[in-house]
């Protein structure tokens, strides 16, 4: 063969250890992450933002309205109750004593209009209409410690009032003559009278009652006043909530539009008109709550509160008429009913009057120049009866109504002025006195002016009585419906930001 045998090239390994050897500068390599900020986590965020938003906002409002409706519930449920029942209880108390007096006053003559038998009927009437205030009272005012010790305090003085009267109603038995109760049944009344009022015609049962009465008014004003104070902290919330949730969403929608040059996401639409109903519909709701709330309690119950205060005061004063009669042959004990009749009826409408034909002239004349369309121009004194009712005339025929009973007063007072100037000096002059004063059936005497007056007071206070128990259900039913409606609302606020949003995101797959 010819030719050169040659020899398959050598290939160096260096080059193969030099490439396959890792460089010294491989550590810092950088591997690009992907941006946390993108546009599908900005989306994510959002929708959570507005959904956490959401349901904090329900919780908080709906939580809020089940904490004012359970002070407007206390407020009809246990503060109306406890004021009416210490206030109806010294109504009952005045009423019991007057029909004592009008037994004594008959002092078992049978031939007088309204003989001890029916007087007695009716004492016994007013004990238990009495009884039960107090039993309501204790219901009522359950869990109050120191209104309840207050409460066993008054039955307790209670029971020796009705003892004193029974004493009294036995030792005036056998008598036959109207008007001439004897001395000793005379002190047994004053003692019995001591015991409602004290010594000074200023302490007693009746001032002990009238003390439970008045924490229990004072009572109900604070509590008004934390519910008030609680709607408005609903309606306050429903209102920054409802901003917060509808920028949110709105926010949100303003993000779609610039990123994906689309004008409006429908389910963005429906989840902003969801946070503007939960917005206005909650806050409407509470101001709605505590519009019948407001009207409920001040523009009713107080008239209830001032016009049974004057009731109460009326029957007193009425009360002490008999009480002028039955001590007619005592003039310092006469002087001494007849101021208090004075300070009973300046309760019931105040006059600037030092005596009572004074007063009872400024009555006649106010009467005279008053009517429904001019109660604002009356000068009755503001913390009396008439006067706080003359001002707080606020449901349709209440004024009419409220007028009516004050012409009624008027008359009252007028046969009362006529009262003290009958004679009674004989046998037949005291009769015709205790007919004139404890007869209701016939015209033109001073028991049927009160009666008359009496029947149209309660028109007036029933009708606001009647206003107070429709508008707080009202209230508590307006302000209820917020104790859950946030929760749907907030559900669907959420449902429908995630459907916007995830309709955006689909894109990204």
């Amino acid at each position: 063969m010819s030719g050169t045998l040659t020899q398959a090239p050598k290939h160096s390994m260096s080059h193969r250890a030099a490439a396959a050897a890792p460089t010294s500068s491989d550590h810092l390599i950088h591997i690009p992450r992907a941006p946390r900020w993108t546009t599908p986590n900005i989306l994510r965020t959002a929708a959570a933002a507005v959904g956490a938003a959401a349901l904090i906002a329900a919780v908080v409002t709906a939580g809020a309205a089940s904490d004012a409706r359970s002070r407007i519930t206390a407020v009809a449920g246990t503060d109306a109750p406890s004021v009416r029942a210490t206030e109806d209880f010294l109504f009952q108390l005045q009423d019991m004593d007057a029909q004592l007096l009008n037994a004594l006053l008959a002092n078992g003559d049978a031939t007088v209009h309204v003989p001890q038998a029916n007087s007695e009927s009716l004492y016994e009437r007013d004990r238990r209409a009495a009884d039960g205030d107090l039993e309501a009272a204790t219901t009522a005012l359950a869990g109050d410690k120191d209104a309840l010790d207050q409460l066993h305090s008054v039955a307790d003085v209670f029971g020796q009032y009705q003892a004193q009267a029974v004493r009294t109603l036995a030792d005036d038995e056998g008598q036959t003559e109207a008007g001439k109760a004897p001395g000793i049944v005379v002190a047994d009344y004053l003692a019995a009278h001591e015991i409602l009022f004290g010594g000074d015609d200023k302490g007693g049962l009746m001032r002990t009652a009238l003390g439970l009465e008045q924490s229990s008014a004072a009572a109900i004003d604070d509590s008004a006043s934390s519910a008030q104070d609680s709607l408005s902290s609903v309606r306050l919330g429903f209102i920054l909530f409802g901003v917060l949730l509808l920028g949110g969403v709105v926010a949100l929608q303003l993000f779609l539009s610039a990123r994906f040059q689309r004008m409006v996401s429908p389910a963005l639409a429906a989840a902003a008109v969801a946070a503007l109903v939960f917005m206005i519909g909650g806050a409407s709701a509470a101001a709605g709550a505590a519009k019948d709330f407001h009207s409920a309690k001040s523009d009713a119950f107080d008239s209830v509160l001032a016009l049974g205060r004057a009731k109460a005061l009326s029957s007193g004063a009425n009360a002490d008429e008999s009480r002028w009669l039955l001590v007619h042959d005592q003039p310092g004990q006469q002087a001494r009913f007849e101021a208090s009749f004075l300070a009973a009826s300046q309760g019931v409408a105040g006059e600037p009057a030092t005596d009572l034909a004074g007063y009872e002239s400024l009555i006649h004349a106010e009467a005279a120049a008053v009517d429904e369309q001019g109660l604002f121009a009356e000068t009755l004194d503001r913390a009396s009866g008439f006067g706080r009712e003359f001002r707080n005339i606020t449901y349709p025929s209440e004024g009419v109504l409220a007028v009516n009973a004050f012409d009624d007063y008027d008359r009252y007072l007028q046969d009362d002025a006529r009262l003290r100037t009958l004679p009674l000096a004989t046998p037949q002059d005291l009769k015709a006195a205790v007919d004139f004063d404890t007869n209701a059936d016939t015209p033109g005497t001073s028991d049927q002016a009160f009666t008359a007056y009496a029947k149209d007071l309660d028109a007036v206070i029933d009708l606001n009585q009647a206003q107070f128990d429709k508008l707080m259900p009202a209230a508590r039913d307006r302000i209820g419906s917020c104790t859950w409606l946030p929760y749907p609302l907030a559900v669907l606020v959420i449902g429908l930001t995630a459907l916007g949003v995830r309709t955006r995101l689909n894109e990204f797959r």
